[in-house]
C-alpha cells in the first residue's frame, strides 16, 4: 500500500541529486489536492517543516496524489495552523451553456458576470509529472514552459477576491 498524503503535509520535490523543493497541501477535495509550492529550495532533507513554509507561495496548484502515493515527495511534516492563510482560487464552468463562478472546493457556484468571464480560468488538475517539471523550471532547472503560468500563485490571489 501507498503513503496516503493529508492535508497540512509538508513535503519535498526533488531538483536535482542535492536540492529540493518545499511544499504543503493547503486542501484537498474527493482526489484532487490543492499544493502551495514556495519559493526557496532547500540543501538539506531534514529542513524543519514550519521553516520551510515561512513564505509566500510561488505556485499554488491543483494536482493528483500519485507522487506521494509512491514516495518520490516524501512527507516531512504536518502543519494545520497556516491552512487558512492560502487564497481558495475560483475557476469557471460551464453549465447547460450557463458560465458560472465556482470556488476550488465547489462549495459556491453562482453565474458569472461577463467581466468575470474574461478573468477566470478553466478549472484544471495537472499531473504530478507536470507539476514537479513545472517546479524545476521555477527553479532554473528544465526549460519553462508557458503551459506552467497558471501554477503562478497571482492567479489564486485574484480569482480569490471574486467569492
Amino acid at each position: 500500500m501507498g503513503i496516503q498524503a493529508k492535508v497540512g503535509d509538508v513535503f519535498l520535490v526533488p531538483l536535482d541529486n542535492r536540492s529540493w523543493a518545499c511544499g504543503q497541501i493547503v486542501s484537498a477535495w474527493n482526489d484532487e489536492l490543492y499544493l502551495a509550492i514556495f519559493g526557496q529550495k532547500v540543501e538539506d532533507r531534514n529542513v524543519d517543516p514550519r521553516s520551510a513554509i515561512d513564505q509566500e507561495p510561488a505556485l499554488l496548484v491543483l494536482t493528483l496524489d500519485a507522487k506521494f502515493w509512491h514516495g518520490d515527495w516524501p512527507i516531512i511534516g504536518n502543519v494545520r495552523e497556516n491552512l487558512a492563510d492560502f487564497p481558495q482560487p475560483a475557476f469557471k464552468v460551464r453549465q447547460s451553456g450557463v458560465v458560472y463562478v465556482e470556488s476550488r472546493d465547489r462549495a459556491i457556484s453562482r453565474p458569472a458576470s461577463p467581466s468575470e468571464v474574461e478573468i477566470l480560468r478553466y478549472r484544471n488538475v495537472s499531473s504530478p509529472a507536470v507539476i514537479e517539471e513545472a517546479i524545476q523550471a521555477y527553479f532554473g532547472i528544465g526549460e519553462w514552459n508557458p503551459h506552467f503560468d497558471k501554477f503562478h500563485a497571482d492567479y489564486a490571489y485574484r480569482s480569490a477576491q471574486l467569492l
